[in-house]
């Protein structure tokens, strides 16, 4: 509906993945906001197993989208009224430091 076509406020192009429980076939269905749009297997075959993913690919003026903080923000903000969890899987890139290897020429004590 127009809730999910605000969706296109903030993306060129959205890519909706599905894949039923009971249909060996995952779809893919993809519009560009310019009233038309294709439905198609996946030509990746069955990446999902069951159910939905929901791609948006940002404009580029709607990058602070990619925020954690500003994403769970604004969810929270316009979705208070949906009666089911809403999650957000965010990757975290984490640096190790290099372990220092211990001088094998110490003097025993």
């Amino acid at each position: 509906g127009v809730g999910f076509y605000s969706a296109f406020l903030v993306a060129d192009k959205i890519s909706v993945t599905s894949k039923c429980n009971d249909d060996p076939v995952q779809h893919v269905w993809e519009s560009s906001a310019d009233a038309s749009f294709t439905v198609v297997d996946d030509p990746r075959g069955n990446t999902l197993g069951r159910g939905t993913r929901v791609t948006l690919h940002l404009k580029e003026d709607a990058h602070d989208y990619l925020s954690e903080d500003k994403l769970k923000e604004t969810a929270k903000k316009y979705s208070q009224f949906i009666q089911f969890p809403i999650y957000v899987k965010v990757k975290k890139e984490v640096e190790a430091e290099a372990e220092e290897e211990e001088d094998d020429d110490k003097e025993d004590e």
